[in-house]
């Protein structure tokens, strides 16, 4: 208590000493508390609660929207060699994913191949440059090619007919068998 003696002594405000007065007698208080209305305590709070729930509502929507896909791009590779006898010739349907980074072939009809031989296929740019290796492929089921924007300045796709494995060079040194002209 020796802090009490320096400061100056205070007298409690009259409503102070009228609600001590009215505990002590047992009577209810006749002095009116101030009070501060519920609505203005909770505007903040409805305030935060608000702007979470568009944020929430935004965020939900957002997610529920698809973003649009491009389809799949098909390309028929027709055979190269005319048909004999009317025969119907054999041909490979290649189709492209949508953002070009996926490539599936499957031949319609199977191809009969010899055991030391294999198909490549090729990216063909305009104007005769030279042709972009995709990778060997099936000549019985289906395959899938997976590389960085497959269709950036290609026109056509071909199949050629090379030793197994692939090309050894980097451009085709077989027979082109089937073709294919990209239209997008």
């Amino acid at each position: 208590m020796p802090l009490t003696g320096v400061l100056p002594p205070e007298a409690p405000p009259a409503r102070v000493w009228q609600r001590i007065e009215a505990r002590l007698d047992g009577t209810v208080a006749t002095v009116p508390v101030p009070r501060v209305p519920l609505g203005s305590r909770l505007a903040f709070w409805r305030g935060l609660a608000g702007f979470a729930s568009i944020a929430a509502l935004s965020l939900a929507v957002l997610l529920a929207s698809p973003s649009a896909v491009q389809p799949p791009i098909l390309v028929v590779l027709t055979s190269t060699a005319p048909s004999a006898g009317g025969a119907v010739p054999a041909s490979f349907v290649a189709s492209i994913s949508g953002d070009g980074r996926a490539l599936v072939t499957r031949p319609l009809v199977q191809v009969g191949m010899q055991p030391d031989k294999a198909l490549e296929l090729w990216a063909i740019p305009p104007g005769g440059a030279a042709p972009r290796s995709l990778g060997v492929i099936s000549s019985s089921g289906a395959t899938v090619v997976r590389k960085g924007q497959l269709l950036e300045g290609a026109e056509a796709l071909a199949v050629s007919l090379e030793p197994p494995g692939g090309s050894p060079t980097g451009s085709p040194t077989g027979p082109v068998l089937y073709a294919g002209k990209l239209t997008l």
